[in-house]
């Protein structure tokens, strides 16, 4: 294995993850549904609670979400629907930045001494404050999505027939009214032409990946890593929902793809929280009035870069191991028997 490759794996001992394997195939219309559940029970905790956790499994579902719904693009008019996750998940980043921002000062403060942690003290108070501002804005913001909205464009849930209500002891709420005039449908898809499309969206997403991995070299352009993360997001997030279907096991590269991702993901923060740094401290009124605080800021953020420097070092040159492409012709093989078979049956029963 290349010296690359194993630096990109992370250690048993210190990141035991692993991508589940997928026991029972199921359908793309099973994995949208279950989906749309798991953003419902997300999206009532944010509104409830602005935990932290839910704020970062909302934003992980609706990208999850929108993979699905890209592979209806040659059947359904889906763009309106993945252009109102990405608005969703946008806003919700905003929350979730200031949680990362403050996981990693809290990692920080431990191992610092007495000047280093009166920094991270300050910068602490400062994003707390700035926390509680942006997720009460977010939460009137989210207060107006409508998951049920997505489920009824798909006709997930269709017109319930007319009928008569039975009186109930207890007032339903306005949710609950609504859902009783729906009841479940199902989405008319061809899942033949699913995987046939998932077949050539796999092969176009792989290609870019791969022309961004040959292009890369060390860099701090954010512009230029947020490019390569979201490829690799594209690719994973693509060959997890092929296999959820059934089409093969992808785990080794699942693994492999969420390793460069998370890698890509902890110099982004560092960048973030440096950049949040310059921002507090360009305010004219706010460096007047803490000088020697904004001193103190500015030296943690030098701190920061220095991090950022050696993630850059660990993370190129970026060889994308064999396997990689491996699945992928492999999964499209898989893919494309079941068109192959439909295309025979047609042509047998029209001799």
């Amino acid at each position: 294995m290349a010296e690359a490759e194993e630096a990109l794996i992370p250690k048993l001992a210190k990141e035991p993850r692993r991508e589940p394997k997928t026991r029972e195939p199921r359908r793309l219309t099973e994995i949208i549904t279950s989906q749309l559940d798991a953003l419902r029970v997300y999206h009532r905790a944010v509104l409830d609670s602005d935990d932290i956790e839910a704020v970062h499994k909302m934003r992980v579902t609706t990208r999850r979400l929108q993979a699905s719904l890209d592979l209806l693009e040659s059947q359904l008019n889906v763009r309106g629907l993945k252009t109102r996750l990405r608005t969703w998940r946008r806003a919700l980043s905003r929350v979730r930045n200031y949680d990362v921002f403050l996981e990693l000062i809290a990692k920080e403060e431990p191992a610092r001494g007495r000047a280093r942690k009166e920094q991270l003290q300050l910068i602490k108070g400062i994003l707390q404050q700035r926390r509680a501002r942006r997720a009460t804005k977010v939460r009137h913001f989210l207060e107006r999505a409508d998951i049920d909205k997505i489920a009824i464009k798909l006709r997930l849930l269709v017109p319930a027939p007319e009928q008569t209500a039975a009186p109930t002891p207890d007032e339903p709420s306005p949710t609950e009214r609504r859902l009783a005039r729906y009841e479940t449908g199902s989405m008319n898809i061809d899942e033949g032409v699913v995987a046939a499309y998932a077949a050539e969206r796999l092969e176009q997403r792989l290609t870019e990946f791969q022309a961004l991995v040959a292009q890369s070299q060390p860099t701090n352009d954010p512009a230029e890593l947020h490019q390569l993360r979201i490829a690799a997001k594209r690719v994973r997030y693509l060959m997890e929902n092929i296999s959820q279907m059934g089409f093969g096991d992808a785990s080794k590269a699942l693994l492999w793809l969420r390793t460069l991702q998370d890698r890509i993901g902890d110099w982004h923060d560092l960048e973030a929280l440096e950049e949040e740094i310059i921002t507090i401290t360009s305010a004219r009124e706010f460096t007047k009035q803490h000088l020697i605080d904004s001193s103190r800021m500015l030296q943690a953020a030098a701190h920061l870069q220095k991090k950022k420097n050696a993630l850059v070092s660990r993370l190129f040159p970026v060889r994308m191991p064999q396997y990689i492409p491996v699945t992928a012709r492999r999964l499209a093989r898989a893919l494309q028997r079941p068109v192959a078979r439909s295309s025979a049956r047609h042509s047998k029963s029209s001799t």
